[in-house]
């Protein structure tokens, strides 16, 4: 790490410090209790949100959804940093769902590969991958793109058995990057987007009565093989991005 990011690193502790004291106030006291909201899993960590995502799929049968990562799919393929291309390294098998026809052609044109199938997942899943028993359902950075994420995942509750792990990244409400952009009275937000999270609201969508929570943590941007620093473990509520793992309850 460069001497000049050091020093950033080093400022944004402080600041997170000297705020967390200085604020404490605001989430004190009986009249506040109503409001604050405790993850109801594990301790929470931070993770680099690649590396997790790889080692977690590690020799499963995967459903990849958003798997081209348009508009991003040949920059990502050629700089080798395409999640989908990473996977089929790891996993058991990979399989692909898209909404975008441009994307699919690009990606195919690109590896080769034909195990991806158009899909609108707020409305139902291709007859082609009914009878296939995956062990995990991928779902990263999709919710945020969708008008009504409570319909794909009613949708999916309905379209896989009991058991299926869904594993969930979306965008942090409270990342380091969201708090710089607000306090200089700006948002950084992808245009595409129309949701932030919440680990609270994330689980109000994945309801209790159809999935259970295994697991909840927050994760980094980062390329592969980027560590974590020691101010974002300090302060993993702050990380770019909520990573949830969830079983469909039947």
């Amino acid at each position: 790490m460069s001497e000049s990011k050091k020093i950033n690193w080093l400022g944004t502790w402080l600041s997170f410090s000297v705020l967390k004291n200085l604020l404490a106030y605001r989430i004190s006291g009986e009249k506040n209790k109503f409001w604050i909201q405790v993850p109801k899993t594990n301790k929470a960590t931070i993770y680099n949100r690649v590396d997790f995502i790889l080692d977690f799929c590690k020799n499963k049968n995967v459903l990849h959804i958003g798997c081209t990562d348009f508009p991003f799919t040949r920059q990502k393929f050629e700089n080798k940093s395409l999640l989908h291309e990473n996977l089929k390294k790891v996993a058991k098998k990979v399989t692909g769902l898209e909404n975008n026809v441009a994307s699919i052609k690009e990606y195919f044109e690109l590896t080769g590969d034909q195990n991806i199938f158009y899909c609108d997942i707020m409305k139902s899943y291709p007859i082609e991958i009914e009878d296939e028993q995956f062990d995990l359902i991928l779902l990263s950075e999709v919710l945020e793109h969708l008008v009504n994420p409570s319909e794909a995942i009613e949708v999916l509750k309905n379209s896989f058995p009991g058991g299926t792990k869904v594993l969930v990244t979306v965008p942090n409400y409270a990342s380091v990057q969201a708090m710089a952009a607000s306090l200089n009275q700006k948002e950084t937000i992808h245009p595409d987007h129309y949701w932030y999270f919440s680990p609270y609201t994330l689980c109000r969508l994945f309801q209790e009565k159809d999935f259970e929570l295994n697991e909840l943590n927050f994760g980094m941007y980062y390329q592969m093989k980027t560590k974590i620093n020691i101010v974002m473990k300090k302060f993993p509520f702050n990380g770019d991005c909520i990573i949830a793992i969830f079983s469909i309850k039947k």
